[in-house]
């Protein structure tokens, strides 16, 4: 058996006798992190809004490294729009499933729309306090920037089979920036309704 560290969020809070088995191994961990109470249970939506994170996290270096500077690398363009538009996607889908929703499909308009009243209205009210950290053209809201990035995931996935797509960057960088400060919204509401709910 190796010992191995338990690490949380970047800090050793103890340690194990690693068997080999993952899921043994899993369970003990498990164990020591319950007894510790330190173990979090990871909801679906949890998971959701990571990945969501994830995808765009890797936009934004992409963006900060490659594109950001003149000159600009433009082989990064296709997977800073590919990584950029499915965080945008995956951020619409955690809301849907916050109010116990299950929605399908890469098009973003779509997906917006089917959206319940309350997390539009939280998606359209970050969409005002985000909007002026952006150039924007003058006719730019979240509503154009959604339908111009709809078809964008599946588009530039296989950009060589395309003569000419455009996109505009800031467009994206801004509908990112807002599907992710709604989404935190979103779930923020949760906790406090289902909080309020057990009181």
């Amino acid at each position: 058996m190796i010992k191995k560290d338990i690490i949380l969020n970047g800090v050793i809070v103890g340690s194990h006798n690693s068997t080999g088995n993952n899921d043994k191994d899993i369970q003990e961990v498990r164990e020591i992190l319950k007894a510790k109470g330190l173990y979090k249970e990871i909801t679906i939506n949890d998971s959701m809004y990571g990945q969501a994170n994830s995808f765009a996290e890797v936009a934004k270096n992409l963006y900060e490294t490659h594109l950001k500077k003149s000159p600009i690398n433009g082989n990064s363009i296709a997977p800073f729009v590919v990584n950029a538009v499915f965080s945008v996607e995956l951020y619409l889908k955690t809301i849907h499933n916050a109010y116990g929703n299950t929605i399908k499909g890469h098009h973003l308009s779509s997906i917006y729309k089917n959206m319940p009243r309350k997390g539009k209205d939280l998606f359209l009210a970050a969409a005002q306090d985000i909007y002026h950290l952006y150039a924007h053209e003058p006719e730019t809201n979240i509503l154009t920037t959604i339908e111009s990035m709809s078809k964008a995931f599946e588009q530039w996935r296989y950009i060589f089979e395309h003569e000419r797509l455009d996109i505009e960057m800031q467009s994206i960088r801004y509908t990112m920036h807002v599907a992710h400060e709604a989404c935190c919204r979103v779930r923020e509401s949760i906790k406090k309704n289902d909080s309020t709910n057990n009181l």
